[in-house]
């Protein structure tokens, strides 16, 4: 009866059951023929294949060589490699890449109007480069400086990972994480794109690996000193963190057998969560818009207005075309919401919450279909290995934006001075415009959803063998992926940390560590 009940076989049912439901429904979003219904019929009979599968997967062993190479090498020497392969991707896109928010939050900066929209410490640390860089009448040797710094900070968070995973996994071979961060396109890119999401990812996956590490064995007064660095760096970086962590140290607290770390953990998250509050103090920031919050239920009401209006009555039509304005649930797009989102009066939302609750369970209710559509087709890039690139916008921008800079700047832009011009187009277009899909068997490398099964699959598998308190950190990034289908749109950029955490991932399971 144990055999059959317990922790291995639930974890596999129920792995193979997420699986299956999500092959369902992303086949349910790309073929349009397909009925919601037969997309539930059909997971529900790939539910035993997709479990044996996943059985033979787990049980399965990688025994490789080379972990001494690795552990023979000194910090400086991995930080040196890591930091020398990101170099030739500074030079194709000299001085770095400067696009999504990294405008506004230089307007945050120049004009001294800080919101908590953007994470304010690398608003102020950008900020601060450029400035220095405009000071000395060359705004692009100020961006050059920002990436160097950037370039050498992730090498170090890279550098904290794979040593590591190196002291962790002893059965495997460690050559490959030293590889994978030097080499792997996307953290090249990565490394010199001015996006918050950069330093982030790296500071995340240290942490990570930290953590797991901890579940083992005790770790050093250094590493103790980097997870609290790390943890810190992760909650001032973004706020999915602070949701993430937030909700994982409320849950490990009560199933945790070693309460005393968690609180420890916890006691970590506040001593951010006060440096956040501080720095926002300072800065005489001000709150972010609620709206940002809200792009999933954004999408449902806009949809619902927009294909099922005659299911809703004609005071929850006026109600909808109050928060959006100038019929802005017309400038709908199913894989992002800013559209219609930037155009929402949040005003009206802020002063009677409850009644646009109200409201949204109305639309829920009466047009199911268009919500559940919705909610599909914007999540549909992160939990489905699709077939092609269906968001409007690029994998992972690598041009500089200079579509933003209004009255409140004067003088130098920061401009493109790429050594390297036509390699530089190449890669806009192969890479950045649909994550490299032109090139099918390269393309599925940099595939959201693969990716995301991936993590989902290297969680679920260390969640098998157990230890049991290394299964609960791996909770850790599945609530991260949770507060990012809650966003906005499913792009490159956002997918960057669950990439990052694969090696650690990958440090602990399987026979070897069934015993500790």
């Amino acid at each position: 009866m144990q055999r059959l009940f317990g922790r291995r076989p639930l974890v596999t049912i129920l792995g193979g059951g997420l699986f299956a439901f999500l092959l369902g429904i992303g086949l349910y979003v790309e073929m349009e023929q397909m009925s919601l219904l037969a997309a539930v019929i059909l997971g529900c009979i790939l539910i035993l294949p997709f479990s044996l599968l996943l059985r033979k997967l787990f049980e399965w062993e990688y025994h490789g060589k080379g972990q001494e190479k690795v552990r023979a090498l000194r910090p400086q020497m991995i930080w040196g490699i890591l930091f020398c392969c990101y170099l030739p991707a500074l030079f194709v896109f000299f001085p770095g890449i400067f696009a999504y928010d990294v405008p506004f939050q230089l307007k945050q900066f120049f004009t001294g109007t800080f919101s908590t929209h953007h994470p304010l410490l690398h608003t102020v640390l950008i900020g601060t480069m450029i400035s220095g860089g405009k000071a000395v009448g060359n705004v692009t040797a100020g961006a050059a400086l920002y990436t160097v710094i950037q370039m050498a900070l992730v090498a170090i968070c890279f550098t904290g990972c794979i040593r590591s995973v190196a002291r962790m996994a002893k059965h495997k071979g460690m050559l490959w994480p030293l590889v994978f961060y030097a080499l792997y396109p996307l953290h090249m890119i990565m490394a010199v794109n001015a996006t918050k999401d950069t330093l982030f990812a790296a500071c995340f996956a240290w942490m990570i690996c930290l953590l797991i590490e901890e579940s083992q064995k005790s770790l050093s007064s250094f590493n103790k000193g980097m997870l609290v660095l790390t943890t810190i760096g992760s909650v001032l970086l973004r706020n999915n963190a602070i949701y993430a962590l937030g909700a994982w140290a409320v849950f490990a607290l009560a199933v945790s057998r070693n309460k005393r770390r968690v609180l420890a953990f916890l006691g970590i998250l506040c001593l951010g969560t006060v440096f956040g509050i501080s720095l926002k103090l300072g800065l005489k920031a001000q709150d972010g818009d609620v709206v940002e919050m809200l792009s999933l239920p954004i999408q449902q009401v806009a949809r619902a207005r927009l294909y099922a209006k005659e299911k809703l009555t004609d005071e929850e039509l006026q109600k909808i075309d109050g928060i959006m304005p100038g019929e802005a649930w017309t400038y709908y797009d199913p894989t992002v919401s800013d559209p219609v989102k930037f155009e929402v009066d949040s005003s009206q939302i802020r002063s009677n919450p409850g009644e646009y609750l109200q409201l949204y369970l109305s639309v829920l209710r009466k047009c199911p279909k268009e919500s559940f559509d919705a909610a599909a087709e914007l999540m549909h890039g992160f939990l489905f290995p699709y077939f092609k690139y269906r968001v409007s916008g690029r994998y992972i921008q690598t041009e500089n934006t200079e579509d933003y800079y209004d009255d409140w700047w004067t003088g130098e832009k920061i401009r493109n001075a790429s050594f390297f011009p036509r390699l530089r187009t190449a890669i806009e277009w192969r890479f950045g415009a649909q994550g490299a899909m032109q090139w099918p068997w390269i393309g599925i490398f940099f595939n959201m959803g693969v990716i995301v099964w991936a993590t989902i699959f290297l969680c679920m598998r260390m969640m098998y063998w157990g230890n049991r308190d290394a299964a609960l950190v791996t909770l850790i990034p599945l609530l991260l992926l949770g507060t990012y289908l809650l966003g906005p749109v499913m792009t490159g950029r956002y997918v960057y940390p669950f990439v990052c955490m694969i090696p650690g991932l990958t440090s602990v399971g399987g026979r070897n560590d069934e015993t500790r």
